[in-house]
């Protein structure tokens, strides 16, 4: 800023000032500002910056993460219980999270362009988890957060690229071959690569499996059809003879995508159309015990997690538990990748009650065959009782079990460290 400077001069006293209460004055005249009409004021140095007194608005940080050599993304998630949302935690320093801008403490609110704030925990571990070896969020520190709260505004307000509430999801369809087909053909739009539109045929199998007519095809049994030609995608299908899992996106939601940066895949899809769920079971402890047999067995994906010999008129059958469910998830942390005895201590632990998260053995195995998991449609209010039962004869046998009948274990159990009960952890 530009002063004129001050073309008077400053006079000195040539007289001896006047003794008043016995003080002597000597003085400069002192040199003054001329007046700035802009500023409004004589003198600049008063002029003080601007204090709104709001607090500054939060601002979400978007993070690109890729996995290093090991395989990790080197941050885990925690869920305090009592409280929303999921929290950034345990960030490995150097670590490629770390390198990204990702803080302990950091409040997760998007996962590839969708948000996730108010979802299952256990569905938002498994949506980190298959992401592949690229993964983006979206992130608000913790005092933002706080603020944020404090004024009654949710976080989304904070995200000016998420998806809208009223964005169609991709659907996942399942369609048996019942002897006249699938009721649909491909076609490649412009020639392009990995472009295809469906003509579905009406009242016919993939009708009825919920495939919209004229729908953008995105995935073939789980594998992406992108870098693909139309004679490859018509191989796949025939290959395929009883039955075909297609992922799909109605036309019309292709730009909404497209415009807000993200890929439509199966971590986004609407499963409503899918006669499989995964099932909620609250159980109360009585005097003897679950009434329920837990074995580990071998399943097509490794080892698995099985629900046995279950006692009729039990805590475990009156809360709709099933010959032959999978068991997912214990008091809301993922059990898949645990060891027997370490699930066994989470639901000895949870004291007198527990909830299990299962689901029934044809429908895990038809996740593991197009390579998700179930657990990334895990919703809190999902139903009790959905799917079909497989018996105990079509099961390999067990490798290892526990009977949760009476209020102690029976069979020594080795010791284990146990798994908080506070925290839901996911080391990624």
């Amino acid at each position: 800023m530009h002063f004129a400077p001050f073309k008077g001069t400053a006079k000195k006293s040539t007289g001896r000032m006047k003794k008043r209460s016995g003080i002597v004055d000597n003085f400069t005249l002192t040199m003054g500002f001329p007046f700035n009409p802009k500023l409004g004021i004589d003198n600049p140095a008063l002029c003080l910056g601007e204090d709104t007194g709001t607090d500054p608005e939060p601002e979400a940080r978007f993070c690109v993460l890729r996995k290093d050599a090991k395989g990790s993304f080197g941050f885990h998630l925690r869920m305090d219980y009592g409280r929303k949302g999921h929290i950034i935690h345990k960030v490995y320093p150097d670590g490629p999270a770390y390198v990204a801008g990702l803080r302990n403490g950091d409040q997760l609110l998007q996962i590839n362009g969708e948000y996730v704030h108010e979802q299952e925990h256990l569905r938002v571990v498994q949506k980190v988890k298959s992401s592949g070896q690229r993964l983006s969020l979206a992130v608000l520190d913790e005092v933002s957060y706080a603020n944020l709260c404090s004024n009654n505004r949710t976080p989304a307000s904070v995200l000016p690229n998420s998806l809208p509430d009223s964005c169609l999801r991709p659907r996942l369809c399942l369609i048996r071959n019942e002897g006249r087909g699938f009721g649909f053909t491909a076609s490649a739009t412009g020639g392009v690569k990995g472009t295809f539109l469906l003509s579905v045929e009406e009242g016919g199998p993939a009708h009825m499996a919920g495939v919209p007519t004229g729908s953008r095809l995105l995935e073939v049994n789980g594998e992406s059809v992108v870098s693909i030609t139309l004679s490859q995608l018509t191989k796949k299908l025939q290959s395929n003879s009883s039955r075909v899992v297609l992922l799909v996106l109605e036309a019309s939601a292709w730009d909404v995508y497209e415009t807000h940066g993200v890929t439509p895949t199966s971590a986004l899809a609407d499963i409503s159309f899918l006669p499989y769920r995964i099932r909620k079971l609250h159980l109360v402890r009585g005097p003897e015990g679950y009434g329920f047999l837990l074995r580990q067995e071998k399943c097509p994906s490794g080892q698995g997690q099985f629900l046995r010999e279950l006692d009729p008129g039990l805590p475990a059958e009156v809360a709709g538990m099933r010959e032959g469910d999978r068991l997912l998830g214990v008091n809301g942390q993922n059990v898949e990748e645990l060891e027997h005895e370490e699930i066994v201590s989470l639901i000895q632990d949870s004291g007198k009650q527990v909830t299990l998260a299962v689901i029934n053995n044809e429908g895990d195995r038809f996740f593991r065959e197009i390579g998700i998991s179930p657990l990334l449609f895990y919703e809190e209010d999902g139903p009790d009782n959905n799917g079909v039962t497989k018996s105990s004869a079509d099961v390999p046998p067990a490798t290892l079990s526990t009977q949760l009948k009476a209020d102690t274990v029976q069979g020594e159990e080795p010791e284990v460290q146990k798994p908080s009960t506070e925290v839901q952890n996911s080391e990624e």
